[in-house]
C-alpha cells in the first residue's frame, strides 16, 4: 500500500509552495486540494506538472474547492444551474486527467437534518450516474467521500447510493467519520471493494483530528479490515495545518504508518 499526503495539510500555503514542502518531506504521492478557480487554468496546471515531475511526485487525486457547494451546484431543482454545474465539474475532471490524477474526491449534498436526509433520492441517483459516466468518459474515477456535514455522513445513505449507483466508488475519511459520531467500520462495510482512496488521520476523545500516531485510532484493526476487502491502493495523510507545529511531526506520522499499516512512501 502506498503512503501519500494532501496539500490540504498546509492550507493556506499556496499549492505550489506546498508541493515543494511535500517534496522536502520525502513523499511521492499526493492529492491536490484546489483552493480557487484560477488554479484550474492551464498555465497553473502546467506549473504543478513541472513541479511534481521534477520531484518524482505522482498526483493521485484532486479535491475541488467547490465541494462546499456541490449540493447547490448539482442536486437542486433548478435545471439550468445543474447543467452549469456539470460543465464546471467536467472542467475539473479534465484538469485531473491533465495532471495524471486517477480520482476526483466528491462531497455531495449538505446534511440539513434527518427529516431531509432521503429527499429526492431519484434525482440524486441520476446526478451520480451522470457524474460517474462523465468521469469514465474522461478517464478518471469519481470517489464519494464520507463527510460529517454532508449526507454522506450517514452509512445508510451511502448504502442506498451503492445499491442504486453501483459504478460509484469511495474515499474513506477517518476524521470525518469520527466527527459524524460513526465508527470507520460502518463506512467500510458499505464501501467494500469500491473503496478506492483513504484520507488517513487520527483522533481521540478531545480532538477530532490529529496526525496519525497522536491519537487513539485502532490502526491494527483497521489494517486487518483493509486486508479483508483486499484494499491495496493508497492512503493519504490529510489533517489541518493547526494539527501540527513542525514538519518533523509529519515525518514521524509517516514512519508510524509505514510500521503500523505496512505502507511505503
Amino acid at each position: 500500500m502506498r503512503l501519500g499526503i494532501s496539500t490540504a495539510c498546509f492550507y493556506p500555503q499556496p499549492i505550489e509552495e506546498a508541493v515543494e514542502r511535500i517534496a522536502d518531506l520525502g513523499f511521492h504521492a499526493i492529492e491536490i486540494f484546489f483552493n480557487t478557480e484560477s488554479e484550474y487554468d492551464v498555465s497553473f496546471l502546467d506549473q504543478l506538472k513541472d513541479a511534481t515531475e521534477k520531484h518524482g511526485i505522482d498526483i493521485l487525486s484532486i479535491h475541488p474547492y467547490t465541494s462546499l457547494m456541490e449540493g447547490m451546484l448539482l442536486f437542486s431543482a433548478y435545471p439550468r444551474r445543474t447543467e452549469d454545474g456539470f460543465a464546471q465539474y467536467r472542467r475539473y475532471m479534465e484538469a485531473a486527467k491533465y495532471l495524471g490524477a486517477q480520482y476526483l474526491t466528491f462531497h455531495g449534498e449538505r446534511f440539513m437534518g434527518e427529516d431531509t436526509l432521503f429527499d429526492h433520492m431519484g434525482r440524486a441517483y441520476e446526478v451520480y450516474h451522470r457524474l460517474c459516466a462523465m468521469a469514465t468518459e474522461i478517464g478518471i474515477t469519481l470517489t464519494q467521500e464520507n463527510v460529517a456535514w454532508c449526507k454522506s455522513r450517514d452509512p445508510h445513505y451511502l448504502k442506498l447510493l451503492a445499491e442504486h449507483v453501483p459504478e460509484l466508488h469511495y474515499t474513506l475519511d477517518l476524521k470525518q467519520g469520527n466527527r459524524a459520531g460513526r465508527h470507520w467500520s460502518e463506512y467500510l462495510a458499505v464501501m467494500g471493494d469500491h473503496l478506492y482512496n483513504i484520507h488517513i488521520n487520527d483522533y481521540d476523545a478531545e480532538h477530532s483530528c490529529l496526525l496519525p500516531g497522536e491519537g487513539s485510532m485502532e490502526y491494527t484493526a483497521f489494517q486487518r479490515a483493509l486486508q479483508d476487502i483486499g484494499y491495496d491502493r493508497q492512503m493519504l495523510i490529510e489533517v489541518y495545518s493547526s494539527n501540527f507545529s513542525e514538519d518533523t511531526q509529519i515525518i514521524h506520522a509517516a514512519e508510524f504508518l509505514q510500521e503500523k499499516m505496512n505502507c511505503k512512501i
